[in-house]
């Protein structure tokens, strides 16, 4: 591309020019004016696209060359004069910028601008219409990487794809190029005759899709040996698969594709009974331990695996928020419901287990405050199933805590707290109060007042009725017996 420089101050010219040389990676050919009358002489002499002139030395003789051959311009005053600034709208410039030039902004206007003025593209560049058939098609001519680079880009939101391909069609980051828009990503064959300089320009390219869209994008280059459209497209594709562990804004080049490990998509038993004993305990250190194994350096895993497997772990998450009925909360059970599509949709590994230790945490805390908020029903819930249960032989502190859809380890510390008792010796308290009254008010056999109230062992009723009473049942029967008949006789 041909620019040209209008402007007095050589020390301006100097920093513009070392500028564009160094960080406009695209070859400029760069000419200066130091007076109107050497600018007329240019534009009459060049095939200029681009100008950069000081509205101070665009007389009318510079303005009617730069009116004729239909420029791009972008004006440049020392000063915010109205007249520069008229000056500027008439000669359709881009970009009016003042004195000193902002260099960054110069560039991004260079790169986001196509010349009004264009040299067509050489016949080596695939034509879009050849480049379509070769891809669809499988057309077997072999492309001659000499001259020409293949390379395909991804934005990290797919639906900005077709943003990405107009702003690429209508700037000047490329010369001598052909795109073609697919959905998710953007082919791309340039004319450029090495590896180094086609990764120099997909970097730039990067660098100012982010300035300008605040977007992010991964571009994969065919370094291979000659082949056909087709495959440089299938050797490229794959390798963008690496996104899924390394994330965006990266280069990849389809020689250097990582080695997959097998992993058993399905939790073990051992691994289930992990999850189910740190969720419980809130261990966040062991939880996040776990995940991390599935990102260590060198290490990769076939995405569809391990996306399996964090829908496993998913369904251990998901015990643990019923048992505490969680899946009431409507805010929790749409985190939980956004998590698992996450998993199966997210296109980044960080992300997926970045949201899936987000949504434990804050699991974690409902869990704590429903335990708090709780914390007394559940234990006259617990006495309540007691009242109920007690002549059940399998009454326990187990089937109490399944009951209720609580941890064991939770109901028994909990209820000691609340009743100031164990969750056992109230059970076994409350079986003896019953027995006692049968004892009382009936002539059942020892061994049937024992079953009838929850002992499912006659000798072990009679301990610990001996221990509570200081008597055996069969001596309190007969001790209350014979206070009634002495009432009676009175």
């Amino acid at each position: 591309m041909e620019l040209l420089i209008i402007e007095r101050d050589m020390e301006e010219i100097n920093g513009i020019k070392w500028y564009l040389h160094n960080y406009v990676v695209k070859q400029l050919a760069i000419w200066e004016a130091h007076s109107a009358s050497e600018a007329v002489a240019i534009l009459q002499q060049k095939e200029i696209h681009v100008v950069i002139a000081n509205m101070a030395l665009v007389t009318p003789a510079v303005k009617q060359q730069l009116l004729a051959k239909q420029l791009t311009i972008i004006a440049v005053t020392a000063q915010p004069l109205f007249q520069h600034a008229q000056l500027a709208i008439e000669l359709q410039a881009v970009q009016l910028l003042t004195k000193p030039v902002a260099l960054d902004s110069l560039k991004t206007i260079l790169l986001s601008i196509r010349p009004k003025k264009e040299v067509a593209s050489p016949a080596s560049v695939l034509p879009k219409t050849d480049l379509y058939l070769s891809l669809y098609l499988n057309d077997p001519a072999i492309i001659d990487k000499s001259q020409q680079q293949f390379f395909l880009m991804e934005p990290a939101k797919f639906e900005d794809n077709l943003i990405l391909y107009q702003w690429l069609s209508h700037s000047s980051l490329l010369e001598e190029f052909t795109l073609i828009p697919l959905h998710k990503r953007i082919v791309c064959v340039v004319q450029m005759d090495s590896l180094e300089a086609v990764k120099k320009h997909c970097l730039l390219l990067m660098q100012e899709w982010q300035v300008r869209y605040s977007g992010l994008l991964n571009i994969s280059i065919y370094d291979g040996e000659p082949a056909t459209i087709r495959h440089m497209y299938e050797e490229t594709k794959r390798a963008l698969n690496q996104r899924f562990y390394k994330g965006y804004n990266q280069i990849f080049v389809s020689s250097e594709q990582i080695a997959i490990s097998n992993l058993d998509p399905l939790l073990s038993p051992e691994q289930q009974q992990f999850w189910i004993r740190t969720l419980e305990e809130q261990n966040m250190r062991d939880i996040k331990s776990f995940l991390h194994v599935l990102t260590l350096p060198g290490i990769y895993y076939h995405q569809d695996d391990v996306r399996i497997h964090l829908t496993s772990v998913l369904a251990q998450i998901r015990r643990y928020m019923l048992k505490y009925h969680l899946q009431q909360h409507a805010r929790l059970e749409g985190q939980y419901r956004k998590l698992f599509h996450i998993i199966l949709e997210s296109p980044i590994l960080y992300e997926i287990l970045q949201e899936m230790v987000f949504f434990i945490q804050a699991l974690m805390q409902s869990v704590q405050n429903a335990k708090q908020h709780t914390f007394a029903d559940l234990s006259e819930l617990a006495i309540d199933y007691i009242h109920l249960n007690y002549a059940d032989t399998d009454l326990s502190l187990t089937t109490a805590a399944k009951h209720l859809g609580i941890s064991s380890s939770y109901l028994s510390a909990y209820f000691s707290k609340k009743q100031g008792v164990p969750f056992k010796k109230y059970v076994q308290q409350y079986r003896l109060q019953h027995a006692e009254k049968l004892l009382r008010e009936t002539n059942f056999p020892i061994a049937e007042i024992a079953a009838l109230t929850g002992f499912s062992e006659a000798n072990y009723f009679i301990k610990l009725f001996k221990q509570a009473h200081h008597q055996t049942p069969y001596q309190y029967r007969q001790l209350v017996q014979k206070g009634e008949k002495k009432e009676y006789l009175r």
